[in-house]
């Protein structure tokens, strides 16, 4: 612990000596984590199990069948639409699905965007999402006022249609532009070409959450192209491709003119947040696709580093053979030398965090959508929370910059302390 404190200490010393070398040792550092963190941190914010998405490692995409024909008499394809009595028949009772949430996808063909009239005469406008009661079992929203709707208002049974089709959930900071602040909307209506009643109130969540992110959420009776499923535990997603063929299997035998099938229907999470072509379904298949970008940010500061250390070390020879003169052997020296580092390191490690979250926060608005399938224009993200930092991903790559920069000290270090005596003192000038 002595010997520790020591290097500690030396290595403060040897920092205001060399300032502008530990300068430039932290500020590469420093980029090398920062830019490697901005990578980590948008994968994580779009992949990782977080509020409202809790699911996402058990949730699959799963599009509308693809329809061939039998004949051959064309390549051509298209997707056939899940009306509501598919969805009801063949979507909701899948064996392996814990949850099963039919929507319409804002961006087919439907508007994304929705218009109010304020109580004081505004115009208030917000993403529009078309969803199920299912929805709000896949998704955790945290609602202040009110509940979901159920499917029995989705899908306008046991009652009158109209009024059970005018149901609606709206996010809380459109609520406090169309009716107020402090005011609880249930019960009040909102104009959406018909008037919508509302039924519950949610908390905002932030934009980079696509899949989720909607701000005005009315029933979707109509069908839909994409179903949500979350698998159930212990279930694999070869589990849901047997069910869908079936069902595809028998939907063909039963039309004459029709092939059908799930070819390129069925999407984890992951893959649905890669960009197109990309054909990953699980954190480790994303490490392997990222590693040569990681890579090629750490090696390029380590290399550099390893160039300033080399010359450094060169400068030091006389200090080290005197010192070996002395009888300090060649592993003390050494461990002087990688504590050194691993301060500078540390020192790096904190301005690189910092520079990542003025990278995120300024430039949000790209960063988060440059990854992933936007359909459809959404408003500028919250970045907040467990999203902007995770301990983990910055533990991660603090210990893989730290290792990477320990070798480009550690080789030319160790190349200069295997120089004799003699020589090492013969460097002075």
């Amino acid at each position: 612990m002595n010997k520790l404190l020591i290097y500690f200490r030396q290595a403060l010393h040897m920092m205001k000596e060399e300032k502008l070398f530990s300068g430039i040792y932290i500020a590469g550092t420093a980029l090398a984590i920062a830019f490697t963190m901005v990578i980590a941190v948008v994968y994580y914010a779009k992949l990782a199990d977080i509020e409202p998405e809790v699911n996402r490692s058990r949730t699959v995409y799963v599009l509308g069948m693809r329809m061939t024909y039998k004949d051959g008499s064309s390549d051509d394809w298209t997707r056939d639409y899940y009306d509501p009595t598919k969805v009801k028949e063949w979507l909701y009772p899948l064996k392996s699905a814990e949850f099963v949430s039919a929507i319409i996808d804002p961006g087919t063909f439907v508007r994304d965007k929705f218009y109010v009239t304020s109580d004081d005469g505004r115009i208030v406008s917000g993403v529009l999402k078309l969803v199920d009661a299912n929805f709000f079992k896949v998704y955790h929203y945290k609602f202040v006022y009110g509940r979901p709707f159920t499917q029995e208002e989705v899908f306008c049974e046991g009652g009158d249609p109209d009024a059970l089709k005018a149901v609606g959930i709206i996010s809380k900071d459109i609520a406090e532009k169309v009716f107020g602040k402090g005011v609880n909307p249930v019960g009040k209506t909102v104009n959406f070409g018909y008037d919508i009643r509302i039924v519950g109130v949610i908390e905002p969540t932030s934009s980079i959450m696509s899949e989720s992110f909607g701000q005005l959420f009315i029933p979707n009776n109509e069908g839909a192209y994409k179903a949500i499923v979350v698998l159930k535990e212990g279930c694999t997603i070869d589990d849901l491709r047997r069910e869908l063929d079936e069902i595809a299997h028998k939907r063909t035998i039963s039309n004459d003119k029709w092939k059908y099938d799930f070819e390129g229907s069925v999407q984890p999470h992951a893959q649905r947040m890669m960009s197109e072509g990309e054909e990953l379904s699980s954190w480790k298949e994303i490490l392997v696709s990222l590693f040569p970008q990681v890579l090629v940010l750490l090696l390029i500061p380590a290399l550099n580093l390893s160039g300033l250390v080399a010359a450094r070390m060169k400068r030091r020879l006389p200090e080290m053979g005197v010192r070996k003169a002395f009888g300090a052997k060649r592993r003390e020296l050494l461990h002087q030398v990688i504590s050194e580092n691993l301060v500078l390191t540390l020192c790096g490690g904190v301005v690189g965090l910092v520079i990542t979250w003025l990278l995120l926060y300024v430039f949000r608005s790209w960063v988060f959508f440059a990854i992933g399938n936007n359909t459809y224009t959404l408003p500028e993200p919250m970045v907040e929370g467990e999203m902007l930092f995770s301990p983990l991903i910055f533990l991660i790559a603090f210990v893989v910059c730290a290792v990477v920069n320990l070798m480009s000290s550690l080789i030319p270090a160790w190349m200069s302390l295997r120089n004799p005596i003699v020589e090492s003192l013969n460097q002075k000038r």
